[in-house]
């Protein structure tokens, strides 16, 4: 059976107290032996939940960070495609200007406070484009073709 020196190319130490731990600490391995413990720092990681949207939906885009995330369009069924704006603070959703035009299957790119969404379904396909600034979208330059299903990257002046 394998030892952890022939492991790890190295033996375990042996401390008195444990160390202070820091950043750079994961992974360390120790004998305490004052309490005859054998003890290990491995970061454990998870997932954790947020608040729900306002408006459950499906086929809507997103944009922005964990902390200050953006959600546009959808559809709800019935009544069919929303123009339902949230925006996400990291806790909870609350409500943000609305889209000018109702759609679903649309992308989006950019930030909470400057953003863009394209393209979508209404139906028919469309080739709309919508700015956001933080509380209201505007009309912006709009695809050549219309489209649905699209995928967006980038911020609202480098999409």
């Amino acid at each position: 059976m394998a030892d952890y020196s022939s492991i790890k190319g190295n033996r375990v130490q042996y401390l008195t107290s444990d160390p202070t731990l820091d950043s750079n600490s994961e992974g360390q391995v120790w004998y305490n032996s004052t309490t005859g413990s054998l003890k290990g720092l491995v970061q454990i990681k998870a997932w954790s939940s947020g608040g729900n949207l306002g408006t459950a939906r499906q086929a809507g885009t997103g944009s922005g960070t964990q902390t200050a995330g953006l959600m546009a369009g959808g559809y709800v069924g019935p009544p069919g495609v929303v123009n339902a704006t949230e925006e996400y603070s990291g806790f909870a959703w609350s409500a943000g200007g609305n889209l000018s035009t109702a759609r679903r299957l649309l992308a989006g790119a950019g930030t909470q406070t400057s953003s863009i969404v394209f393209g979508g379904f209404i139906p028919p396909d469309t080739n709309v484009t919508e700015e956001y600034d933080g509380s209201s979208w505007t009309a912006g330059g709009n695809l050549n073709t219309a489209r649905r299903r699209l995928f967006g990257t980038g911020t609202l002046t480098a999409g």
